[in-house]
């Protein structure tokens, strides 16, 4: 899921670009902006800051946590849960914590992947597989 907002960020960038009238930030290759692709320098400001902003806050409300030594604390867990999703049970909670970690690492696998496999071919993820996009492509 974490992985899915690189090929929805081609997908849908252009479109809501033109929608609001603004520049899209997808290159003419259609590849979405990174570090190995250039393109970060095209993002609003605003949003870097509003990014770091967040990033800090959640950070120093888990800094916090940490500090207060309760008993149900761990790493990550902030303590939020809007569907209720996560388990009641100690061995479902950990189990549950082992697939978020793995999640997490397939995802920063993923985009990794993403990144060089745009930089050596000079072409977006979804351009270059389409047949995984196919659904969502008839849509622009």
């Amino acid at each position: 899921m974490k992985a899915a907002g690189w090929p929805v960020a081609e997908l849908f960038d252009r479109p809501l670009a033109g929608l609001f009238s603004v520049e899209p930030l997808v290159d003419s290759a259609s590849r979405s902006p990174s570090v190995l692709n250039g393109g970060l320098d095209k993002v609003n400001p605003l949003f870097w800051v509003t990014i770091l902003a967040a990033a800090s806050a959640i950070d120093l409300y888990q800094i916090n946590l940490a500090n207060d030594n309760k008993k149900d604390y761990f790493p990550g867990n902030l303590g939020f849960d809007p569907l209720g999703l996560y388990p009641k049970d100690k061995e479902g909670q950990l189990r549950m914590q082992q697939k978020e970690i793995k999640n997490g690492r397939l995802a920063m696998i993923a985009i990794t992947a993403f990144a060089v496999q745009e930089y050596v071919s000079n072409v977006g993820v979804v351009e270059e597989t389409p047949f995984f996009f196919k659904p969502f492509l008839g849509l622009f």
